[in-house]
């Protein structure tokens, strides 16, 4: 008799996983506003591409943090306590 048995992923903190590559995208975004600012100072014209990619980052976060908090209803880095999360997290980590 073979049964198929789907085991049940979740993550017990609460974020969504596409939120640390929003935070990520930060992150590397604001490593390149530096090095744009210091490429701008020195007046070379590799200022214009970390100029670029900051911005393209940047974008890419605000994106991504808004396709998350969208999908879930809520923000996408911290849970908010509501009756439904409550209700969900007795249901799912104490057993009703």
């Amino acid at each position: 008799m073979a049964t198929t048995h789907v085991v049940h992923h979740h993550e017990s903190h609460g974020n969504h996983p596409m939120s640390v590559v929003a935070f990520c995208c930060t992150i590397a975004g604001i490593a390149c506003a530096g090095l744009w600012l210091v490429a701008l100072a020195g007046g070379n014209a590799v200022s214009v591409g970390f100029g670029i990619a900051a911005l393209v980052l940047f974008v890419c976060a605000i994106t991504a943090f808004r396709m998350v908090a969208k999908h879930a209803h809520h923000g996408p880095v911290r849970p908010e306590n509501t009756e439904i999360e409550t209700h969900r997290y007795l249901d799912e980590y104490r057993g009703g």
